[in-house]
């Protein structure tokens, strides 16, 4: 398990990785700024992929904080 929760902590401290969702998320919401008005199956998809990847990173971050919970967990006892 704590070679699983290493290698996400690694990869949500890459820099790089930060900068390519942050720009994925930006594509979105881009093409939900500047789409038609009755383009409203563009803004769709676009929002269900905007959730789509801040659903990965919350589950990403959240298996990082197990981790660092159990490791301070076995130091109380």
């Amino acid at each position: 398990m704590s070679n699983k929760v290493d290698a996400i902590t690694g990869i949500l401290n890459d820099e790089h990785f930060q900068s390519v969702i942050k720009e994925l998320q930006q594509n979105q919401l881009q093409t939900i700024m500047y789409s038609n008005q009755k383009e409203s199956d563009i803004r769709e998809q676009a929002y269900q992929r905007l959730a789509c990847y801040n659903e990965l990173m919350s589950y990403l971050e959240s298996i990082a904080k197990t981790g660092e919970i159990k490791s301070k967990a076995w130091k109380i006892f």
